[in-house]
């Protein structure tokens, strides 16, 4: 149709009546005829050959609009994942996580902070003195006993601090030495930045050593807890000329940066919203929700499962693979069947179990359901983070470290770990697991594990193949970075936990090729 009404109007416009036809020279909407001589009909043809052209080359990019417009399935829908100020009645899971954790009121992180202000925002201890430990039962003894009297979880930033925001920013100077103009500054989004403590070795290590790259930083630091942004406004006071705090979502930037830039994530992607997404033999793929018996009520919750149609989840299976269509043929089928992959009636009515169902299909159905070989938690939320980050922020280098596997994690592939930690005396805190993921909403911190593989292939199908891409365990990266600082990790018996322990932990970085 567009284009029908674009030839239409192209010809009117051509054609011999309308030729003699102009504006008067008052603007107004009468036309006057024009006395000029007609345009010989060879130039005419010459002008309807040519209009013929451009018509084709509008209808390819229509077409190729449209298949875009397809393949991306509405990209803009869904956005970001937003601070509800309501529950209302029902919740698909990342934006159910995003209230249990983030909330302003509700969620498990602000809550933990107003509880314990002093403690969590004081940096919790000081530096461990690890040339006076013996071994590495003197060392797990002594990250013990600040697990048991902080009422958080201890993080690898603050037991290896300051020496790890020293590396971290040399690490950064290497990167400008290979891939940036000596003339640019160095801009710093450090994503999640907590009570502040990476940000202040960083900038202290540039002042002291680096006074010239510190004179032209950039630092911006990115936290969406209320509560933190006093006690980061405290802390990087002397460094307020450098720092820019912003208290928001990092998922809701929209400010576009042209500039070279650093993005930092430690232990950032663990804690970001994802769902899950679970399948049947017959091929039937459902999305997990949650509805609200009493609204704005996290203990009335209860799971359900519909077909597979939220945009964001299409749009990740699209970029892992998982969706292997041709001209979006399967794509199409998941919309129009429902979440089936081909066009046969499902098995059942419905993915639940339902009251009319006999006992052994109500069976059947429930251990499809909790069945964990059929259940995939998929990182929705750094998906759109590295959207944003591909549009607002094009010239980014990235920087982030998290956990690839966690222990006692729950069912299915990627299952998060889910725990809390108890206060048993007035010092004393233990950690406590949960094997439910609506259980005890609001007062439990979900730690997601990363599978760096996948997060690789989807970065680069947002991102660009461009991008240069380097993956490589934590206890890697300090040996090939850390240089002499390794050693001010080790005990007296050799043993380093910088380099033997933290196998779990990864770290992902990539990198904006250099301009020739």
């Amino acid at each position: 149709m567009r284009v029908q009404r674009f030839l239409r109007s192209a010809i009117t416009l051509h054609s011999p009546n309308s030729l003699g036809r102009v504006a008067p020279p008052g603007g107004s909407g009468v036309m006057a005829v024009n006395t000029a001589p007609r345009v010989l009909s060879s130039t005419f043809g010459e002008g309807e050959r040519s209009l013929m052209a451009l018509a084709n080359s509008e209808e390819e990019k229509r077409v190729a609009r449209q298949a875009k417009l397809f393949e991306d399935l509405l990209v803009f829908e869904g956005g970001a994942v937003a601070d509800h100020d309501s529950l209302g009645s029902r919740m698909i899971l990342r934006e159910f996580l995003h209230f249990c954790m983030y909330h302003r009121k509700w969620g498990y992180y602000p809550k933990l902070y107003r509880k314990y202000r002093e403690l969590m925002t004081t940096g919790y201890f000081d530096p461990i003195p690890f040339g006076s430990l013996r071994s590495q039962h003197d060392y797990e003894l002594y990250v013990g006993k600040l697990h048991e009297t902080t009422p958080g979880f201890v993080t690898p930033t603050q037991v290896f601090q300051p020496f790890y925001g020293w590396v971290l920013a040399e690490y950064m100077l290497g990167v400008m030495r290979a891939k940036f103009d000596p003339s640019e500054p160095l801009v710093v989004y450090d994503v999640g930045a907590g009570t502040g403590a990476l940000a202040n070795n960083v900038l202290d290590f540039l002042a002291e050593h680096y006074p010239e790259v510190y004179e032209k930083t950039e630092y911006h630091v990115i936290e969406m807890n209320p509560m933190l942004i006093t006690p980061l406004r405290n802390r990087l006071v002397h460094h307020y000329h450098h720092t820019k705090i912003h208290n928001m979502s990092f998922l809701n930037w929209r400010q576009h940066d042209p500039r070279r830039c650093f993005v930092i994530g430690l232990e950032l992607l663990s804690g970001m919203p994802h769902d899950s997404v679970v399948w049947s033999a017959d091929g039937t793929c459902s999305e997990q929700w949650f509805d609200f018996i009493q609204p704005d009520n996290l203990s009335s919750c209860i799971e359900r499962f519909h077909n597979i149609k939220d945009p964001m989840i299409l749009r990740y299976l699209r970029y892992l693979g998982w969706l292997q269509e041709e001209s979006f043929h399967a794509l199409k089928v998941l919309c129009v069947t429902g979440g089936r992959e081909n066009i046969d009636p499902g098995r059942w009515s419905s993915w639940e179990p339902n009251m009319h169902d006999p006992l052994h299909l109500i069976m059947t159905k429930m251990m499809n359901i909790h069945n964990p070989f059929r259940t995939a938690w998929i990182p929705t939320a750094s998906m759109v983070m590295f959207e944003m980050m591909a549009e607002y922020l094009p010239r980014h280098h990235s920087f982030f470290a998290d956990w690839s596997r966690v222990q006692a994690g729950l069912g299915g592939f990627n299952g998060p770990l889910v725990q809390s930690k108890m206060r048993l005396a007035k010092d004393f805190y233990v950690r406590r697991a949960s094997e439910t993921l609506n259980s005890n909403a609001g007062m439990v911190d979900i730690c997601f594990p990363t599978d760096f593989d996948h997060l690789q292939d989807v970065y680069r199908k947002i991102c660009g193949d461009h991008k240069e891409i380097v993956n490589m365990t934590h206890p890697e990266f300090w040996r090939t970075f850390g240089g002499d600082k390794t050693s001010l990790f080790m005990a007296k018996s050799g043993y380093n936990p910088i380099t033997e322990d933290f196998k779990l932990f990864q770290v992902f970085s990539t990198h904006h090729p250099a301009e020739r």
